[in-house]
C-alpha cells in the first residue's frame, strides 16, 4: 500500500494523483495498476432535478384519494349524521391551493399568489359557513379578518418584498404581526360583544414592540449592525 508524500494519505493502487492534495504518485516498488477499477468513479455526474409538475401531481392524486375515501366512510360508515369528510375535503383544497398551485405554474407572481391562499382561505371558511349555517358570523367575522390579513401582509410583501436587508424586513413582519393582533381583538370583541375591551392582544403588541425597538437601535447604527452581522454570520 502506498501512501502520499506530500500529505501522507494511504493511496489505492489505481491512483496516479493523491485525491486529497493532487501529488503525483511516484513508487516504484508498487506501479499503479491500471487494470483494476478505481474505488470511486472518475466522471463527474449531476443527479437529475425531480419534476416539480410531476411531484405536484403526486401529491393531488394523493390529496384526492384521501378526500375520496373519506367521503365514502363518512356516507356508509362513520357517523353519516354528520358531515365531516366535507371539512376534510375543503381543508385539503385549502392546503393544495397553498402549497401545490405554486409547483403547477412557477412563473406566476408570488402576489397573485398569495391572493389565491386568501381566496382559499375565504372559501373554505364560506364551506364551513354553509355546512353549519352560520353566515353570520362569516360575513361579520371572517370576512372582515380575512380582508385584515390581505391588508397588512400583503402590504408588507409589496413594501418588503425587494428589500436587500433581511433585518428591516423582520422588523416590518414583528410590526404587521402586532397590529394584527390588536385588530383582531378589535374585530373579535365587536362581534362578540359589542364593544372593544383590551384584552390579550395588548401583550401580544407588547411583545412586538419590546422586539422591534432592539433591532431598530441595530438597523439605525450601521457599526452595530456590521458587529451583529460579524458575530452571528447573518
Amino acid at each position: 500500500m502506498s501512501y502520499c508524500v506530500n500529505c501522507g494519505v494511504e493511496l489505492d493502487k489505481t491512483a496516479a494523483f493523491c485525491p486529497l492534495c493532487g501529488t503525483e504518485v511516484m513508487n516504484p516498488k508498487m506501479p499503479i495498476d491500471k487494470t483494476a477499477a478505481p474505488p470511486f468513479p472518475i466522471d463527474r455526474q449531476e443527479v437529475a432535478p425531480v419534476s416539480r409538475k410531476e411531484f405536484a401531481l403526486v401529491i393531488t392524486t394523493l390529496m384526492g384519494a384521501a378526500s375520496i375515501s373519506c367521503g365514502i366512510m363518512n356516507l356508509f360508515f362513520f357517523f353519516p349524521q354528520i358531515a365531516w369528510s366535507v371539512y376534510v375535503a375543503g381543508g385539503f383544497a385549502m392546503v393544495w391551493v397553498w402549497f401545490v398551485l405554486p409547483l403547477f405554474q412557477a412563473k406566476i407572481s408570488a402576489k397573485i399568489y398569495f391572493l389565491f391562499d386568501l381566496m382559499a382561505l375565504a372559501g373554505y371558511m364560506a364551506l364551513i359557513a354553509a355546512v353549519v349555517n352560520g353566515w353570520n358570523w362569516y360575513v361579520q367575522l371572517a370576512l372582515p379578518i380575512i380582508a385584515l390579513m390581505g391588508v397588512l401582509f400583503g402590504g408588507f410583501g409589496v413594501v418588503f418584498w425587494n428589500k436587500r436587508s433581511s433585518l428591516s424586513g423582520c422588523i416590518g413582519f414583528i410590526g404587521c404581526c402586532g397590529v394584527f393582533f390588536l385588530l383582531l381583538e378589535v374585530l373579535i370583541d365587536l362581534w362578540a360583544k359589542g364593544k372593544y375591551h383590551p384584552g390579550w392582544s395588548i401583550v401580544t403588541a407588547a411583545v412586538a414592540v419590546s422586539l422591534m425597538l432592539p433591532l431598530l437601535v441595530i438597523r439605525w447604527r450601521p457599526a452595530l449592525r456590521e458587529e451583529v452581522r460579524r458575530r452571528f454570520h447573518v
